[in-house]
Parts: C-alpha cells; sequence; structure tokens
C-alpha cells in the first residue's frame, strides 16, 4: 500500500464514515459495515503513525531551534570579548603611537581627523530643524536628528542649536 499524506487519511476516513450502514431503528452499525470497520481502523492506525511521525520532527525541530540559540549565543559572547581585546589593544596602540604614523612592520597605526555630531537637546534641534525647513535632518515618528543631514549644515557654516560638531582624532590599523 502507497504511504499516504495526513489530509488524504483524513478524506479517506471522511469518505468511509459516509458509506458506513446505520440501522436507522437502533443507531447501530449492521454487520455488512465490518469490511468498512476495518478499512477505517486502518486508516486510523495510519493516521496516527504520521501524527507520531509530526510530533518526533516538531520535538526534533525545537531541539535544533534550542541548540542554535545556545550557539548564537556562545558566538555572540565570543565576538562581543574579541570586541572588547581590540578596543583594549587599539588603545595600547594609540596611546603608545601618540597620534603620530606609525610602521608596525605588519600594519601601519596610522591617524585621520573625524567629526560626528553630539545632540545636546534634541526636541530645540528638531524644532530649529523644522522651522528652517531641513525635513531631511529628523526622522519621524519620534523625531530624532538625522546626524549624518546635521553634520552637513554644520559643516557648510550653519548654526544648528542644540548641536555641536565634534572634532576628534580615530585610530585604524591596516
Amino acid at each position: 500500500m502507497k504511504s499516504m499524506k495526513l489530509y488524504e487519511v483524513n478524506l479517506a476516513i471522511e469518505e468511509l464514515f459516509a458509506q458506513l450502514e446505520i440501522d436507522p431503528e437502533t443507531g447501530e452499525i449492521t454487520a455488512s459495515n465490518d469490511d468498512i470497520l476495518t478499512q477505517i481502523h486502518a486508516l486510523q492506525l495510519e493516521r496516527q503513525s504520521i501524527l507520531e511521525y509530526l510530533a518526533k520532527l516538531t520535538l526534533n525541530i525545537r531541539s535544533d531551534v534550542t541548540a542554535l540559540k545556545e550557539e548564537e549565543k556562545r558566538l555572540r559572547e565570543r565576538r562581543a570579548a574579541l570586541e572588547r581585546r581590540d578596543e583594549r589593544l587599539m588603545q595600547i596602540l594609540d596611546r603608545e603611537c601618540a597620534g603620530e604614523k606609525t610602521d608596525c612592520g605588519v600594519a601601519t597605526v596610522s591617524y585621520r581627523a573625524t567629526s560626528r555630531v553630539d545632540v545636546l537637546d534634541s526636541e530645540k534641534a528638531v524644532r530649529w530643524l523644522k522651522r528652517n525647513k531641513h525635513l531631511d535632518c529628523f526622522r519621524i515618528p519620534a523625531p530624532e536628528v538625522a546626524k549624518a543631514e546635521v553634520k552637513k549644515l554644520l559643516k557648510a557654516g550653519q548654526k544648528v542649536p542644540g548641536t555641536t560638531l565634534v572634532q576628534d582624532v580615530s585610530c585604524s590599523l591596516k
């Protein structure tokens, strides 16, 4: 017998139940239905087997999901530890090179000027940006200053209340 899918088994059981002859006076299934009842019983066993397989499959998937979540957590913690170690080592290199480009043989420590926007008073900045029609410089639904756009204004000499252009130096290793 060909293996059936769950929906096929359910449909076959329904069709067999529809074929059953029931005595109208007693409400009992007549004896002539023994073959149909045997088929229904076999289909119910098949259905139970399919349900058991699906339950096992679901439990295995849940087990895999749990294992993957644990592995993700382990990898996230490992990455965070390595990022902290990288930061500490870069601080040492930065301190020892004191802003001077330094060839370390396998890599070079170099410096470049950077700038970023620090928003001191977000509400004040957003009000000013709205009033002066710089609608691309903040985000909605909760207005938030778009620092990259405000940086362009500040670099162009515009004064945006509640913000300041911070000149900084970043250290990189290549």
